[in-house]
């Protein structure tokens, strides 16, 4: 954005500003080449600190102006070295003020090299003292704007990406925690029951027995409930999954549109449900995405995000293993990517409304 702002507004400006003061033809290509300066060092422009080759630009467009002065050029000669001036000054790490007075100071004293081929006057001292004092403030202020501009934007895409990686740490606190609910209690348990086992194994083998048969349960138990944590299917429904997806999304700085046009229904909705857990964290993790819509119908489940680039698609990772899940079952997965438009839509059998009216009135 610093680049095309200043790029569009030197090129035209500087453009009209040579063919109308030039003094001469030579006068127009100094100042063209003075004005060259500035914008190679544009090229080469980063978010922060200053490029390679900024010292040797101000020096460039230094001696240009000075140069075009003491010809007695055109004194808009001037801005190139107020542009590459101020593009250093603005990125100074302190005294950015005394900067911007020291150059214009020097911007006057190469304007004063006219005064070694014509006499001191008034006119003269306005076009080529008090016209690039009045330059190099100007395009030193409008640079500090553009700067203070770009800091705002850096820092709001530093802000995004934090908290991106905010709401992918916090799934893996609700995982660790899920995880902790499922092993925890249950370990706790089954070493309890395995120390009594061992007591009474001599003075009550039945009762021993049947304490290890408990432990083989809650082992079974926690093995099955484990897998569906790791698939996502615990506690997940799709009006929830959604919640929270717009909920980490938004956190995240997307701007998201959601819509529910038919209730899920369906013992498989819990799929859907983890599909939109699993797109969501891809978005936040893979994708620079500004825009997401999230549309839910009845067996159905589309997300739609931008910011996912151009190329052949990525690997599909957790996506992979839910497309098997839904196929297994008579659903679909699919996903497309297109000019940087990511869709995702998941589908699982549409419930059978006799057996759906049958369970309704038992």
């Amino acid at each position: 954005m610093t680049i095309l702002t200043v790029t569009v507004a030197v090129v035209p400006i500087g453009t009209l500003a040579v063919a109308v003061t030039a003094t001469s033809w030579w006068d127009g290509v100094l100042v063209a080449l003075g004005l060259f300066a500035p914008l190679l060092l544009l090229r080469q422009w980063t978010p922060d600190g200053l490029p390679d080759g900024s010292v040797l630009v101000a020096i460039l467009s230094g001696a240009s102006w000075g140069l075009s002065a003491a010809l007695g050029g055109s004194p808009l000669g001037v801005f190139a070295l107020s542009l590459g001036g101020a593009m250093i000054v603005t990125r100074l790490p302190r005294h950015r003020f005394i900067a911007t007075l020291g150059l214009s100071v020097v911007a006057a004293a190469l304007g004063s090299l006219v005064f070694i081929g014509r006499p001191f006057t008034i006119l003269a001292a306005e076009n080529y003292l008090l016209i690039p004092v009045a330059t190099t403030l100007l395009v030193c202020a409008v640079m500090a704007l553009v700067e203070r501009y770009s800091s705002i934007l850096l820092a709001l895409e530093r802000a995004k990406q934090a908290e991106a990686e905010l709401a992918v740490a916090r799934e893996r606190i609700r995982f660790a925690s899920d995880l902790h609910d499922i092993q925890g209690h249950t370990l706790h348990v089954i070493k309890l029951k395995t120390a009594l086992a061992k007591q009474i194994t001599d003075a009550d083998p039945i009762a021993a027995k049947k304490e290890l048969d408990e432990v083989q349960h809650l082992i079974a138990d926690t093995i099955a409930r484990t897998q569906d944590l790791v698939h996502a299917q615990r506690r997940l429904n799709v009006p929830a999954e959604a919640e929270n997806a717009k909920n980490l999304l938004e956190a995240a700085g997307i701007a998201v549109t959601f819509a529910m046009l038919d209730q899920v229904k369906g013992l498989e909705s819990t799929l859907l449900a983890q599909v939109l857990r699993e797109t969501t964290t891809n978005i936040l993790r893979h994708s620079n995405s500004t825009r997401a819509t999230i549309t839910i119908d009845g067996h159905r489940i589309e997300i739609v995000n931008d910011g996912a680039g151009t190329g052949p698609l990525p690997s599909l990772g957790g996506l992979s293993t839910l497309r098997s899940r839904l196929e297994e079952i008579g659903g679909t997965l699919e996903v497309a990517r297109e000019a940087g438009i990511f869709r995702t839509t998941a589908t699982v059998p549409a419930p059978d409304p006799i057996v759906s009216t049958s369970e309704h009135d038992r």
